[in-house]
């Protein structure tokens, strides 16, 4: 049967909607795990919202990388329109899926640093005067409306109904989840501040999804990026840019 031209008009307002909320959300506000936040300054050759490098070290020092447990105390939902995400999932649940996420946060590092075809680092357990420590916190998770739905968590949300309500109340996260995180790189024979980043972003936005396993699953491919980021950014040369990946996933399968 053919749809008529009020469903489809329909269906393709609700993709446009879904295109135009992308995966770049607005800069989140100082969580407080940053103390030294002013330092840190937008940069068109960056992926990040805002980054911060003390130019009295050579990143070229440095070959050993030793990544920190995540730190998720930092964790917040801005609003109601955010809380309500959580309205069937225990607090000791929540928590549980939050530390999963931040093994997986740094897992997710440790391996991009691994997998670098080009082994600027070396993954240490022990800092040493070549070693950069990264520090991480996961500042920011919201869930995504349609993966609460598909666990049963919540009911149904209509995408124009979603993306409404994000607007009425300010939020970033235009029903599809939005991540935030901040990091920290040290010296690791001094513990001084090298380096400084911060981002937040939306999930690709999918029409259909159907690798989410758990809540947080459509977080990860934004943790992925973060962590392949971080290591272009160190084997970049003078001068060149990292850019973002494209913020339409048409089809997860």
């Amino acid at each position: 049967m053919t749809p008529s031209p009020k469903r489809t008009v329909g269906v393709l307002s609700v993709v446009v909607l879904a295109f135009l909320a992308g995966c770049k959300a607005e800069e989140a506000p100082t969580s407080g795990f940053i103390e030294d936040a002013q330092l840190m300054s937008a940069n068109p050759s960056t992926p990040f919202n805002r980054t911060y490098w003390n130019k009295e070290y050579n990143a070229r020092d440095y070959d050993e990388l030793l990544v920190a447990p995540v730190n998720t105390q930092y964790v917040m939902a801005q609003n109601i329109w955010e809380k309500v995400n959580l309205v069937n999932v225990k607090p000791e649940q929540l928590k549980r899926d939050i530390d999963d996420l931040a093994v997986y946060t740094r897992q997710s590092f440790i391996r991009a640093a691994t997998d670098d075809p080009k082994k600027r680092f070396k993954v240490v357990e022990t800092a040493g005067p070549k070693t950069l420590i990264l520090e991480l916190a996961l500042v920011q998770v919201v869930p995504s409306k349609a993966a609460l739905n598909a666990l049963g968590y919540v009911t149904w949300v209509p995408a124009v109904v979603t993306a409404g309500g994000a607007a009425a109340t300010d939020s970033q996260d235009a029903g599809k989840g939005v991540i935030a995180i901040e990091g920290r790189i040290r010296d690791g024979a001094t513990g001084k501040i090298i380096g400084l980043f911060a981002d937040r972003e939306r999930p690709k936005t999918a029409i259909v999804d159907v690798k989410s396993l758990n809540w947080w699953a459509p977080l990860k491919a934004i943790v992925d990026e973060w962590s392949q980021q971080l290591v272009a950014l160190a084997n970049r040369p003078p001068g060149t840019v990292v850019k973002e990946n494209p913020n339409f996933e048409l089809l997860v399968w």
